[in-house]
């Protein structure tokens, strides 16, 4: 398993965020987190990100328990995320944005970066490449110099995704990227996704609002509900399954 998620857990006071979830997703594999708003899915994604620390269970990545890593080694270990209310750095320009998440792979140390030496130079032509041939393969490289907040709503996105993957991840955590995009722009994105896992081969864990995106996507679901998981399943098995719809519409369903 790329990453297992063991029984964790996460209250805030007296609310139970997130109650002993498990679920696992291997390598190249693209897994759904779906749910009601305030279900615990973004507080999911925190504890593995390690924006919080769960308050019971374990998170192994590639066999090794990482709960309670800081945000920035556990990217470095391989997990980028993107966020449902983008964060751009909106003055920065695009290419800038996907610059600055390169740089964090530079070996070169700030006491010698001013000294501009040839493997500072090497490095930062390396960067450059990268996000050109990055922004090139998403459609962005025509708006490069462009400030971040300038962008369509689809384009800022995209960027995101596009920062996320400078970072070189094995596991891509996206939430909620299809939020306030219109039919096109969805359809274009399941599109983008689709390609992103192949051609990075990247395992993808998905929280998505739009029932035709993470449907179309996912074939393997999981269903959250105040902290709990309600349902596992194929996208079939999730629609058909009462407690899902109870969760979804608030009323109780009977089993035709």
């Amino acid at each position: 398993m790329a990453l297992e998620i063991k029984n964790c857990s996460l209250s805030f006071g007296g609310i139970k965020a997130l109650k002993d979830f498990t679920a696992s997703i291997k390598a190249g594999e693209i897994l759904g987190i779906i749910g009601p708003n305030g279900a615990g899915k973004t507080t999911l994604f925190n504890i593995l990100t390690g924006v919080y620390v769960p308050d019971q269970g374990e998170i192994l990545w590639e066999g090794k328990p990482v709960q309670g890593l800081p945000p920035f080694l556990i990217n470095r270990l391989g997990i980028a995320r993107t966020f449902q209310n983008i964060r751009l750095f909106q003055n920065l320009s695009v290419e800038e944005n996907v610059k600055v998440a390169c740089h964090r792979s530079l070996k070169t140390s700030l006491l010698r970066a001013p000294l501009k030496g040839p493997g500072l130079l090497k490095e930062e032509k390396a960067v450059s490449k990268k996000a050109f041939d990055l922004l090139e393969l998403f459609g962005l490289l025509e708006r490069r110099f462009e400030l971040a907040k300038n962008l369509p709503y689809g384009d800022q996105r995209r960027l995101e995704i596009v920062r996320a993957l400078s970072t070189d991840p094995k596991l891509l955590l996206l939430d909620e990227p299809a939020a306030g995009m219109n039919k096109t722009e969805k359809r274009e994105l399941i599109e983008l996704i689709r390609e992103i896992q192949k051609d990075f081969n990247l395992a993808i864990l998905l929280i998505e609002h739009d029932m035709g995106v993470v449907m179309t996507l996912c074939p393997w679901l999981v269903v959250l509900d105040y902290g709990e998981i309600i349902a596992k399943g194929t996208p079939d098995q999730i629609r058909k399954n009462p407690k899902v719809i109870e969760a979804y519409l608030g009323e109780k369903v009977g089993v035709a």
